[in-house]
């Protein structure tokens, strides 16, 4: 069970109580490949009941910067550590019912090693063009909203470049 957290407040001279879901810091990452292609992870989702497609992500463990959890989560998944990991953003998906804030990253410079999942992963990597990318999303396969977010991110940082 995830933790619940628990605040009273007051409103107007009124006491109210607020729970919500504690998550804390979770990172994604858009790893960039010297052809440009980006990788991806399709993986299972309970919550769903299905695969879900989506750039590398998860939880900072206690104590982690999230740099080094977007470097530890992008070798866990995909098996590539980068040489250059740049914070792009960070945003607060849901922070009605979540203290989750999610710090998005872009990773270049890849080197492949091997990948090592958390127990109960089921993973496999891809590596897509922008196009492809730009067609799923567009399609509805790529459904993540941390992952939606990066790659609207990363299309609005290369219009304003071009």
């Amino acid at each position: 069970m995830l933790p619940i957290g628990e605040r009273t407040f007051e409103v107007r001279g009124v006491p109210h109580t607020h729970y919500w879901v504690k998550v804390g810091p979770v990172v994604v990452v858009e790893a960039v490949r010297a052809d440009g292609r980006r990788l991806l992870v399709r993986q299972y989702r309970a919550a769903l009941d299905r695969r879900t497609l989506e750039f590398p992500a998860g939880h900072c463990e206690p104590g982690e910067s999230p740099e080094a959890a977007a470097r530890r989560e992008l070798e866990e998944e995909t098996g590539h550590v980068a040489t250059e990991m740049r914070h792009l953003f960070r945003f607060e998906p849901a922070p009605g019912y979540t203290d989750e804030v999610i710090h998005a990253f872009r990773a270049e410079g890849l080197r492949h090693t091997t990948t090592s999942f958390d127990p109960g992963e089921d993973i496999e990597v891809v590596a897509w063009t922008p196009a492809e990318i730009e067609a799923a999303a567009t399609a509805g396969q790529l459904t993540d909203g941390k992952s939606l977010l990066l790659w609207l991110a990363d299309r609005a940082s290369f219009r304003a470049t071009s």
